[in-house]
C-alpha cells in the first residue's frame, strides 16, 4: 500500500487547502476548527478533491475538544457523512459506535504522548486495532532516544495489517519522513502550524520522500 501525506488542519482549515496541495488527503481536526465543525468539513469536502480524513480528537490524546464524549463522537459521526475516512481512537468509549455506524473507512488510533510501550505492548496494541477491523491502525509513540526510533522502524516492518505509525518529538521528527519506507501507510503533516509535536511541513515531507523512497 503505497504511502499517502496527510495535511492535519486545524482553525483555519478551508482557508489553508490551497497550500496543502503537495498532500494527498486532508485530516480536518474539528476540535480545532472553531464554533460550527460540520460547516468547516462541508467546505473543506466542497473545495478539494483530495481524499478527507475526519478527526475529532479527545483532550486525553493530544485533542482540544471541550464537551461530553457523547457530543463528540455524535459530531465525529455526523462530520464522517461528508469524509472518506474518520479516525477514533482505540481508548474511546464511543469506538465501537463509530465503527459500526460510519459508512466511510475508518482509523483507528492510539497516541502517547510520554513515551512508548515496550514490544510486548506494541504488539498488544495492534492487535487489539486489529480486532477493531477498521481499515488503517495508526500508533503515535514518543521516542526519548534514537534507539527507540529503530523499535519503531522495525515494528513497521513486522507489521501485518495497514499501519501508520508516528514517532512524535523532536527525536522522532525524521521518522516522519522515513517511516514510509519501512510501511507506513500515512505520514501527517502541516500548513501554517503543527497540529502534533514533531510535525513537519507537507511540503517538507513531500520533498524528503521523492528523494528517499526507493
Amino acid at each position: 500500500m503505497k504511502c499517502g501525506i496527510v495535511a492535519s488542519l486545524g482553525k483555519d482549515a478551508t482557508s489553508e487547502l490551497e497550500a496543502a496541495e503537495d498532500a494527498d488527503l486532508i485530516e480536518v481536526r474539528l476540535d480545532l476548527v472553531g464554533d460550527d465543525p460540520l460547516e468547516s468539513i462541508k467546505g473543506v469536502r466542497n473545495r478539494t478533491k483530495q481524499q478527507v480524513i475526519a478527526t475529532n480528537r479527545m483532550a486525553s490524546e493530544g485533542g482540544r475538544f471541550q464537551g461530553p464524549e457523547d457530543d463528540r463522537i455524535e459530531i465525529l459521526r455526523r462530520a464522517s457523512e461528508h469524509a472518506d475516512y474518520v479516525d477514533i481512537e482505540l481508548l474511546a468509549e464511543g469506538r465501537d459506535k463509530v465503527l459500526k455506524e460510519t459508512k466511510c473507512r475508518t482509523i483507528v488510533s492510539y497516541h502517547d504522548f510520554k513515551g512508548m510501550p515496550d514490544r510486548d505492548g506494541l504488539r498488544s496494541i495492534l492487535r487489539e486495532m486489529a480486532g477493531t477491523g477498521a481499515d488503517i491502525a495508526k500508533i503515535a509513540v514518543t521516542p526519548h532516544r534514537l534507539k527507540d526510533n529503530l523499535e519503531v522502524l522495525d515494528f513497521l516492518l513486522k507489521a501485518d495489517i495497514p499501519l501508520c505509525m508516528i514517532a512524535m518529538g523532536e527525536i522522532g521528527r525524521h521518522i516522519r519522513a522515513v517511516a514510509p519506507i519501512y510501511g507506513s501507510v500515512l505520514t501527517y503533516g502541516y500548513v501554517s502550524s503543527p497540529t502534533a509535536p514533531g510535525q513537519m511541513k507537507v511540503s517538507e515531507l513531500r520533498q524528503a520522500l521523492e528523494l528517499l523512497m526507493p
